[in-house]
């Protein structure tokens, strides 16, 4: 269910859904205790994902060429006979490429022939680094590492819980690539070992245990129209479904008629939706939301997070759409909800965490 909607900018992410090392020991962190990310490590570039369980620092070279970043997410956390859980795995994609990308998007009408040459794109970006996690009793033999990371060096971080993490990399490669594409590709990867270095493991979060970790959801932010919206808004429902989405979510744009649906029809029930979009705070991304908001005639209301909300909040998720609720003081309950479901299944759900209230 992980599809795209193009918006320019935002391709590093977008990849992730259309596509679905072992230095000084004491160097590499093994952490315990919960993953956090504090302020000053924001400041220095450090991202926290608590549902792979890893926190490692990326440089001011790695916003430098941002847009020529592609992330593949790993693994399937669903699938207990998949060795990798999950992971993520950072490639450059030249301007050139991203030109053709485009190209193709825009003119290539049949289906079949634009999949074949989006393959022969992708092909031809440069896998650079990942982060692996693998199940601990699904792990494969050393030989048989590189065969399911894609990666020439493989390198055993630490096995924490149920989970063995690996730091990945590959050799140096700057076939045909341009003068222009090897600049930025080169400092990519001389960074590399330094973000090895600042990385440290923790346990992987489910989004469920990561959210409900929360308790209580407070805010103070700005709708897409500009508009003061806190943590208050939810004293005026008995439920409030939050619901994460992003602009390049095939899947968050589909179901959102639904969502409006669901939203009036039980608002004299007592419940209320709030989105928080993902992709933003980003005026294109914001100019996109926009659109799909009006195109798809929603009433409820979306927000767009800031640094306090994406670390924590959104850095318990795996991807979205992803859903959870809250009671009219902002106390986490019920179950999070992965992916999209139907507009009956939506409204089974909501009524029995409506239910488990009372």
């Amino acid at each position: 269910q992980k599809e795209v909607l193009l918006v320019k900018k935002s391709l590093s992410r977008i990849l992730i859904f259309l596509l679905i090392g072992l230095i000084a020991f004491s160097s590499i962190g093994c952490g315990k205790k919960e993953l956090t990310i504090t302020a000053e490590e924001k400041e220095q570039g450090y991202r926290a994902y608590k549902d792979m369980g890893m926190k490692f620092k990326l440089s001011d070279v790695w916003k430098t060429y941002d847009d020529n970043l592609m992330l593949d997410g790993l693994g399937d956390e669903e699938d207990e006979n998949s060795p990798i859980y999950t992971g993520r795995k950072y490639g450059f994609i030249s301007n050139e490429l991203i030109t053709e990308y485009y190209d193709v998007a825009e003119n290539v009408k049949d289906q079949e022939e634009q999949n074949k040459r989006f393959s022969e794109i992708f092909s031809q970006v440069k896998d650079i680094f990942s982060i692996v996690v693998f199940r601990k009793d699904k792990l494969p033999a050393e030989d048989k590492i590189a065969e399911l990371t894609g990666m020439t060096h493989n390198e055993k971080i630490s096995t924490i819980a149920d989970y063995v993490f690996y730091f990945c990399k590959n050799d140096y490669d700057e076939a045909e690539l341009s003068e222009e594409a090897e600049v930025g590709y080169k400092a990519l990867f001389d960074d590399v070992e330094n973000v090895k270095s600042s990385l440290t493991v923790y346990k992987p979060m489910t989004p469920q245990e990561s959210i409900a970790g929360l308790k209580k959801i407070e805010f103070n932010l700005k709708d897409l129209e500009g508009n003061d919206v806190t943590h208050e808004v939810f004293k005026d429902k008995k439920l409030t479904m939050v619901n994460i989405w992003g602009t390049f979510c095939g899947p968050c744009i589909r179901e959102m008629p639904d969502l409006t649906a669901l939203h009036e029809e039980l608002e004299d029930k007592g419940i209320g939706i709030l989105g928080i979009i993902s992709d933003t705070p980003n005026s294109e991304n914001e100019d996109a939301a926009r659109k799909i908001v009006a195109d798809a005639k929603v009433t409820f209301t979306s927000i767009i997070p800031d640094d306090n909300m994406k670390n924590t909040l959104l850095s318990s998720i795996s991807g979205v759409p992803t859903s959870f609720f809250v009671d009219s003081d902002g106390k986490v309950v019920g179950e999070v909800i992965t992916g999209s479901r139907s507009k009956e299944e939506y409204l089974e759900i909501m009524l029995e965490v409506l239910e488990s209230l009372k």
